[in-house]
């Protein structure tokens, strides 16, 4: 495979996650004050900035969710291989759904189906190869959807079996399942199975049903592990099936915090993914997060210009297709790169979390300024020296990554505490 120098970044950071997240599977939610044996750590900055009246609106969906324990809060959090794994969001999921109610694991993507590294809360196995694309490599066949990753075969006899795990306090079996794929004559129907491989559901590739890319099966009582399998009704018409998600909810009011990561990933891939914004309100979200600018500002070259332009085409597509939705922004951390001399400070991550912020103040958005709250410049070898990161400075460990999970959650609740002690 030839790689441009873009996909060269993009591959690097890749093979980086694929190599350090096998060592933190086992990893667990941490409680809310561990980081404070970390003096390194701004807790004084922690805090979401200006969200006074650009998170009102979410902010009383979770104060009508808390106060009547009814209804949904549905979140969208979007990054790159910092969320791929889903330590970070995870952490999110878990304490958001422990607080509020857990309305369903949410958004997931057979990862370890496309080769590539999946959250440790479910598991995929597959009996048939696939091919597979990632936004990042936007040259290449195979549109991308709603997950940024796209899966497909030509194996009418494929499968995927599906399982979901339960995470500390939180069962995650469901009562619903939707699949994101693409339907027309081309494509094979998909029977869905339980666990006992009694056939509950068949997705028609004629069906069109109100939504173009979607397929929902509801259960009559929850269930833990499934199986899609192809099933081929014309062999002269019928020739592959291609998946872009899979969405697991449950009967319960409460959060449901989808995950969107793709190693590699900047603010550009999804606005290049062709099928990404047509999807994305299927979820309805009340609130986007949206986590990248470390691939941007990894090489040298870093072009602040063109990062600005890039950061407001994907806002601004994101907020025409879900004009309902709150959109937060955050900052990258520190990190270093390499040099001749070894990996050394990285002082365009700093210009990439200053532009961010200044978009985020000249169009009136809430944003959380992970770099500096972390420490600031060159704090990413204080997060080292504490075995916080992996060795190459850019990516964290899983306990790293939970650290930021749990920060993130404070923030998010203190400025939801200061907003209902206002209504009063």
């Amino acid at each position: 495979m030839f790689l441009t120098t873009k996909n060269k970044k993009s591959f690097l950071l890749t093979f980086a996650s694929l190599v350090f997240y096998l060592g933190f599977l086992s990893a667990q939610t941490i409680d809310s004050t561990a980081y404070s044996q970390y003096k390194f750590i701004k807790k004084g900055l922690n805090k979401i900035e200006n969200d006074s009246s650009s998170l009102t609106f979410f902010y009383e969906k979770l104060s009508q969710l808390e106060s009547t324990k009814k209804g949904r809060v549905d979140i969208v959090h979007i990054g790159d291989s910092h969320i791929q794994a889903d330590f970070f969001s995870g952490t999110m999921r878990q304490k958001l759904q422990l607080k509020f109610g857990n309305a369903g694991r949410g958004l997931i993507f057979p990862y370890r189906v496309a080769k590539s590294n999946e959250p440790q809360s479910y598991k995929t196995i597959t009996n048939a190869i696939w091919d597979s694309k990632r936004n990042v490599f936007y040259d290449k066949p195979l549109p991308i959807g709603i997950s940024g990753f796209t899966i497909e075969t030509s194996d009418s006899a494929a499968q995927i079996n599906l399982m979901v795990k339960d995470q500390p306090g939180l069962g995650y079996s469901f009562t619903k399942f939707t699949l994101f794929h693409e339907k027309g004559l081309n494509n094979f129907d998909i029977s869905i199975c339980d666990d006992q491989n009694c056939e509950r559901g068949i997705f028609k590739s004629t069906d069109r049903s109100t939504n173009p890319f979607v397929s929902e099966l509801k259960f009559d009582k929850p269930v833990r592990q499934i199986y899609l399998r192809n099933k081929c009704v014309d062999t002269a018409t019928q020739k592959c099936t291609r998946i872009y998600g899979m969405l697991l909810e449950n009967d319960s009011s409460g959060i449901v915090y989808n995950m969107i990561g793709v190693n590699g990933a900047e603010f550009r891939h999804y606005t290049m993914s062709k099928y990404f914004m047509q999807q994305l309100p299927y979820l309805s979200p009340d609130l986007i997060i949206v986590s990248m600018g470390t691939n941007e500002a990894f090489s040298k070259g870093f072009d602040k210009d063109l990062f600005s332009r890039n950061i407001d085409s994907l806002i601004t597509n994101i907020k025409l297709a879900n004009p309902n939705a709150a959109v937060l922004l955050t900052t990258p951390a520190d990190s270093y790169r390499k040099s001749r001399k070894g990996r050394v400070k990285n002082p365009d991550m700093k210009l990439a979390k200053e532009t961010i912020i200044t978009y985020a103040l000249k169009h009136n958005l809430p944003y959380w300024d992970l770099y500096e709250i972390m420490g600031g410049f060159g704090s990413m070898g204080k997060w080292y020296a504490m075995k916080l990161t992996a060795k190459d400075r850019v990516h964290f460990s899983g306990r790293g990554y939970q650290i930021q999970g749990d920060l993130f959650y404070n923030a998010l609740m203190n400025g939801y505490e200061k907003y209902k002690k206002s209504k009063k």
